[in-house]
């Protein structure tokens, strides 16, 4: 998919507000330091990706948390319901390239949250072995990864003309998130489940059969995992030692 040229892959200004993201054209990303990367000798690079419903601003306090931790953090912002998974899989993956030739992260993790995660599982199916390799480590937060119940929502009369990613979640086995092609290499997969989630069920959370994991479970609801009370602790564990305290 080509992205148009007008698109901006990275924006170091200021997060926007939670009413100017919403209005937002989107498709770029938010970077957030807490220590100009030339002044370190390697730097690390954290990519975010929110889930459905939301904008980036959503992962605001998650993005400033990590960046304390000295992460160079990149915040990716997109409109959810205005392409399928597929098609915001390959705007993603345009501009997830572009930062990579530009800025030259040392190494380089991701942090999802609900469809972030099958974005980003869509994004790493199109990938090459090295491209995959290249990912340390990534952690999930909520993902759907074999469907939620929520998703029927999508499947109404004229659901997908307002709405063109919520139908690709079902829990069906012809669904999209059933049927992502797995990558060419899976880099260490940790997922963080809410214990009070209401969305996506515990089971849901795993990766497809064949396709390892590890995973853990915090007292938070669905949009609670992206509150670093919840989930700080748990990432940077993944990231370091790729398990958790209490798997």
């Amino acid at each position: 998919m080509t992205v148009p040229g007008s698109l901006r892959s990275v924006n170091s200004s200021s997060m926007s507000n939670v009413l100017t993201n919403y209005f937002e054209h989107g498709y770029r990303f938010h970077k957030l330091e807490s220590v100009p990367s030339s002044c370190r000798r390697k730097t690390k690079a954290v990519f975010l990706i929110h889930g459905w419903g939301v904008r980036a601003v959503a992962m605001g306090r998650l993005a400033s948390a990590l960046a304390d931790e000295g992460f160079t953090v990149y915040n990716y912002d997109y409109p959810t319901s205005k392409r399928n998974i597929r098609e915001h899989s390959e705007v993603f993956l345009s501009l997830y390239r572009s930062i990579l030739d530009a800025e030259k992260p040392s190494d380089v993790f991701f942090v999802t949250h609900s469809m972030g995660g099958i974005l980003l599982r869509a994004a790493l199916a199109q990938m090459d072995e090295s491209e995959c390799r290249r990912i340390e480590a990534v952690v999930m937060l909520g993902p759907p990864n074999r469907g939620s119940v929520l998703a029927y929502l999508g499947k109404g009369r004229g659901a997908r003309g307002i709405n063109a990613s919520l139908a690709d979640m079902t829990p069906e086995a012809d669904s999209y998130v059933r049927n992502i092609p797995p990558p060419p290499f899976l880099p260490p997969v940790g997922i963080v489940a809410g214990k009070y989630d209401g969305k996506v069920a515990l089971s849901s959370t795993l990766l497809p059969d064949g396709q390892p994991c590890r995973r853990t479970i915090v007292p938070c609801t669905h949009p609670g995992l992206r509150n670093p009370k919840y989930t700080l602790g748990p990432i940077l564990s993944f990231f370091t030692s790729k398990t958790f305290s209490r798997s």
